[in-house]
């Protein structure tokens, strides 16, 4: 009992003790903190305030250079400012894809901030490549002595432009190979040639003013100038032919391509138009770009080396038109002074005669045509060409297989062997292109619409195994299509380059024709062969039948006009009746149409259009008007070969005949002195008229 008694007033003593005791001393923070101002760069978006005392948020951002010097201070009201964190952010350099615009600026991470105890610095702010400027914001608050930091750090918003980057100085770009001259007594001279590239990128004239050999070596070497006092160039970026740029440091200063020197760091440059592009980076990742364009690889030169039309394998009409026969098909001998010969295979483009003619195949005749003659419709033109290529090698595309040799020593292509020869073996550089593509391009009757087929494929190419086989030395065209053609050639090199020099004929000669052609495009214009299609049809008016005769003046004495009109084509061709190239039709398609010319009853010029159209006639009756007074007067015949000519260009061309008749109307006094017409008329022609 006395044991609960004693535990009672022990805890009833420690409850008023405590009870007792007097309170503790608040923990009271009385340490204000510092403040921070920047004190010279952009607006300070958070110290700004408008006219109402209220932050101004976020002027628009000014801008300024990737180096700058920024200024800060700190106060503390009851202590000391003992240093300042500072932290820069960025936005990426462009809008992601797909984006219109930039993303927010992102906060400053903890990681982001740095000490100092400095008021100020020299900060380089970063860009990107191809990209001047880039938006940025800088914070910094200050730290007192107690540790306490200033809650509402200083902030501005700006764009950091790099306006000077490091200029990048291409000190040389240099090609060093070997061209082929030709000699005039034959053959090639290797000659080792260098050329100083000065060109740069020009987008208004893309056009190279440099061309260096094919295979050539080339270096490059260059320095690089900083714009703006203690920045530093740290590397250099290049490419030629390489897909990404090749990033080097500051130290290297030079590059070359085709040394033969391994690792190749670089790319063997391919033939064609090339730019060279230098790139100098900066401390804040601004660029500037250097170039050089060049033309690697010469372009072959073309010219046209059709058949001597002096060649005694050709025969000669009265109207002056050559001619050799074919028989089955083919030459009955080979046509001396042209490529329908042995000179195909054995006379290398180079050397080949430059001549403006070529060949027409029609029927069982081989016709020799040259600028401007015409050509009958569905016929073969074939055409022959000369070049020269100065730097590449002479890969002709034949295959070696060809002369390949079974187990008892004979040849497994005997076809080939019988006409294989120089031109057919592919070798080193000779001067030669490697072959010739070709095109004719038309303006079709009657308007001169026109009609543009694509480029042959490369010839020769004797590979029975290439879907591009075509072992032939000289270029064939169907022209099935009336009006006026422009053959152009294009040689073409083991590179595969060609002679692009005219691409369309028809444009060119056009503005060769109408005076807005260059200098340049009329020197061109012997490039381009020209020739018409399609023979046009006759009047046969040596014939006995045909009315109204044209060696005298016949007389008509009634409203009806009684016509022979005796016409014939000597090429006939409809398209789609399925006739095979070379020969005509078996059908013949003449269409006529008449007009009248004289004058009406008051004596006026007066011109009768008979409206009709007459196909595949030869008697023909038209009704002149009562009001076409008597008198000379002159029948027209329009004759085409095409029964739609307007509706389908290119199917026909069309000739005019005019015919002085003399026309008495019915009832009208004959005079008493008169003419007969022709033998056996009663259709009396006065003395004296005249047409």
């Amino acid at each position: 009992m006395r044991l609960r008694v004693g535990v009672v007033l022990f805890l009833l003593f420690a409850y008023v003790a405590i009870g007792c005791r007097s309170p503790l001393t608040p923990n009271i923070d009385r340490n204000q903190a510092p403040e921070t101002w920047i004190t010279a760069a952009p607006f300070d978006t958070i110290t700004v305030k408008d006219d109402h005392g209220k932050p101004i948020g976020f002027p628009f951002p000014g801008t300024i250079p990737v180096r700058f010097h920024v200024y800060w201070a700190g106060s503390d009201k009851d202590g000391a400012v003992s240093g300042f964190y500072w932290a820069v952010v960025e936005t990426i350099p462009k809008p992601l894809p797909g984006q219109p615009f930039l993303p927010q600026l992102p906060g400053p991470k903890p990681q982001d901030y740095h000490f100092t105890t400095k008021t100020d610095s020299f900060f380089v702010f970063n860009v990107a490549e191809d990209i001047p400027d880039r938006q940025h914001a800088f914070f910094i608050y200050s730290v007192d002595n107690l540790g306490k930091p200033d809650p509402t750090p200083a902030r501005f918003i700006f764009n950091s432009q790099d306006r000077f980057p490091p200029i990048p100085v291409i000190e040389e770009c240099r090609c060093v190979g070997t061209i082929y001259v030709l000699n005039q007594g034959g053959g090639v001279t290797a000659r080792e040639d260098t050329v100083f590239v000065t060109d740069i990128d020009n987008i208004q004239n893309p056009t190279p003013r440099d061309t260096c050999p094919s295979r050539s070596t080339i270096r490059i070497k260059w320095h690089g100038e900083v714009q703006i006092p203690q920045t530093v160039v740290t590397g250099y970026r290049y490419k030629l032919d390489e897909p990404r740029f090749i990033e080097v440091g500051p130290e290297v200063t030079e590059v070359t391509y085709n040394d033969g020197i391994p690792p190749g760091d670089t790319i063997p440059p391919a033939p064609g138009r090339k730019i060279f592009v230098l790139r100098a980076v900066d401390q804040a990742f601004g660029t500037r770009d250097s170039t050089r364009r060049f033309q690697l690889n010469y372009s072959p030169d073309t010219w046209w080396s059709g058949p001597d039309r002096n060649s005694p394998s050709f025969i000669t009409k009265p109207n002056g038109e050559k001619y050799t026969t074919l028989f089955g098909g083919h030459l009955t001998a080979p046509i001396q002074g042209s490529l329908m010969s042995q000179d195909s295979t054995f006379i290398l483009p180079a050397v080949r005669p430059s001549r403006r003619t070529f060949l027409e195949i029609w029927k069982d005749t081989v016709w020799v045509r040259q600028e401007g003659d015409t050509v009958h419709l569905n016929s073969w033109i074939v055409i022959h060409g000369g070049g020269y290529d100065r730097d590449s090698r002479y890969g002709v595309k034949v295959n070696p297989t060809l002369r390949d040799k079974d187990e008892d020593g004979n040849y497994k292509f005997p076809g080939f062997i019988e006409q294989d020869g120089p031109v057919l073996v592919p070798g080193p550089a000779n001067g030669s292109p490697i072959g010739f593509r070709s095109i004719v391009t038309m303006s079709l009757t009657p308007a001169n619409q026109p009609s543009r087929t694509a480029l042959t494929g490369l010839y020769p190419i004797y590979d029975p195994n290439d879907v591009f086989n075509l072992p032939r030395i000289g270029g064939y065209h169907e022209v099935f299509l009336a009006g006026r053609g422009f053959a152009v050639m294009q040689a073409e090199d083991a590179d595969g380059d060609r002679d692009r020099r005219v691409v369309d004929g028809r444009e060119l000669v056009t503005r060769v024709e109408n005076g807005t052609a260059t200098p340049d495009e009329i020197s061109l214009r012997p490039l381009v062969m020209t020739f018409y299609v399609d023979k046009p049809p006759y009047f046969d008016t040596s014939h006995p039948l045909f009315r109204p005769r044209t060696a005298v003046v016949d007389t008509f004495t009634s409203l009806l006009w009684d016509l022979r009109i005796v016409a014939g084509d000597v090429d006939p061709f409809q398209s789609g009746s399925n006739t095979p190239p070379g020969v005509p039709s078996p059908n013949i398609m003449l269409r006529m149409r008449f007009k009248i010319f004289g004058k009406d009853l008051t004596g006026a010029p007066l011109t009768v259009d008979d409206g009709r159209t007459y196909v595949n006639q030869q008697n023909i009756s038209i009704l002149v008007p009562s009001f076409l007074a008597g008198g000379p007067a002159t029948l027209e015949v329009e004759l085409c070969d095409c029964e739609q000519c307007e509706d389908f260009p290119g199917s026909g061309r069309c000739t005019t005949l005019r015919i002085p008749v003399y026309y008495i109307k019915p009832g009208a006094t004959q005079p008493t002195s008169v003419n007969t017409s022709r033998p056996g008329s009663d259709e009396p022609h006065p003395v004296g008229a005249k047409p």
